[in-house]
């Protein structure tokens, strides 16, 4: 009967360690896999291919003003509902000091905003013939 006993002792031991450790590294990987994930962002492309576009579009004062404050807005709500698609923390990519490959949202936040290559290529040949036709004036 004593080895029996000594057995299911050691045995039981052996287990609640073994559990024990197996929580433990449970936590960690959670831990893991929990931390912020980084992902960047090019505001100054964006924010100059908006520039393009308004200029483009011939405003001027106060509409420049409002046009900018709507930007500033949907910029902002763009940004959130990025990271919340990304589960990630954006970066402002010329903040980033890092050799780390992040995932760079910068094309998908300005086709959010209808700032494609496409439409700001259009909107600098609308800019160049303007400036151009005053020029012959």
């Amino acid at each position: 009967m004593k080895i029996s006993f000594l057995s299911v002792t050691i045995a039981v031991s052996i287990g609640v360690g073994l559990g024990f450790d197996a929580y433990q590294v449970k936590d960690r990987i959670s831990d893991f896999l929990n931390r912020p994930r980084f992902a960047v962002v090019n505001l100054n492309s964006v924010v100059k291919a908006n520039e393009v576009r308004v200029v483009s579009q011939g405003k001027r004062g106060e509409e420049i003003i409002d046009e900018a404050e709507r930007f500033a807005k949907r910029l902002k709500e763009e940004l959130a509902q990025i990271e919340n698609e990304c589960d990630c923390v954006l970066l402002v990519s010329s903040a980033v000091i890092s050799n780390a490959k992040l995932s760079d949202y910068t094309a998908h936040l300005s086709a959010k905003l209808g700032l494609s290559a496409e439409q700001q290529s259009n909107q600098l040949q609308q800019i160049e013939a303007r400036l151009n036709s005053g020029a012959k004036r």
